[in-house]
């Protein structure tokens, strides 16, 4: 029986190297170390290394670094996909689904920021094949919070003239805090994701993209 994509990333996660170490404990110390040296610097043997295991266990189980950070994007992207979405596709009015998936995405960029980090900014040194499964996947967010927001624009709730593009600014907007933001606790992660789904609302309800004359 064929394993769907899903499927097969979440058996990256139940998978051994040997002995103790799984796959798992692999991606995770990988994501540390493609975040701190960046996806160009850092190597197999750096990542054995940390590890303390020969690099011909890695390659036994991956093929290739770029296997590694492939990984790292479907594992972080399908999850997110999964947790998110269904706020979005639930049964509720259209700025409601748009404020509860801005806070779920905030919150889960906090949560995973290490990964989330490697899939904005690494994502693009992977093969055309697997570039575009991730890539895929963040069009499947996109395009769904897209067709949420064209129906607050029919219902008169949200005023936009593209909704695919207010979608791309909403989604790049929330991206870019896992690159500074650091809560104090949790109240404070709350508080932000609480304002980013407010601005978000103020966007849709209030941007008029007409050009000036």
């Amino acid at each position: 029986m064929m394993l769907s994509r899903e499927g097969r990333v979440r058996n990256v996660d139940r998978a051994t190297l040997g002995g103790n170490l799984r796959i798992g404990q692999v991606l995770e110390s990988a994501t540390r170390l493609f975040t701190e040296k960046g996806y160009e610097a850092a190597s197999v043997r750096d990542l054995a290394a940390e590890l303390e295991i020969r690099p011909s266990s890695l390659y036994h189980h991956f093929p290739g670094k770029q296997h590694i950070l492939f990984a790292i994007c479907m594992r972080m992207q399908t999850d997110f996909n999964a947790e998110v979405m269904p706020e979005l596709i639930a049964n509720r009015p259209p700025d409601e689904a748009i404020a509860a998936a801005v806070r779920r995405h905030v919150l889960f960029g906090h949560r995973r920021k290490g990964e989330v980090v490697v899939n904005i900014r690494e994502r693009r040194s992977l093969p055309p094949e697997q570039l575009a499964q991730v890539n895929g996947l963040r069009r499947e967010y996109r395009d769904t919070m897209a067709g949420v927001i064209a129906v607050g624009c029919e219902l008169g709730v949200f005023r936009v003239e593209d909704p695919k593009l207010a979608a791309m600014a909403i989604v790049d907007m929330i991206n870019g805090l896992p690159h500074w933001f650091k809560p104090r606790d949790e109240q404070d992660l709350d508080r932000v994701a609480d304002l980013y789904a407010r601005a978000a609302l103020a966007l849709l309800r209030g941007w008029n993209t007409t050009k000036a004359n």
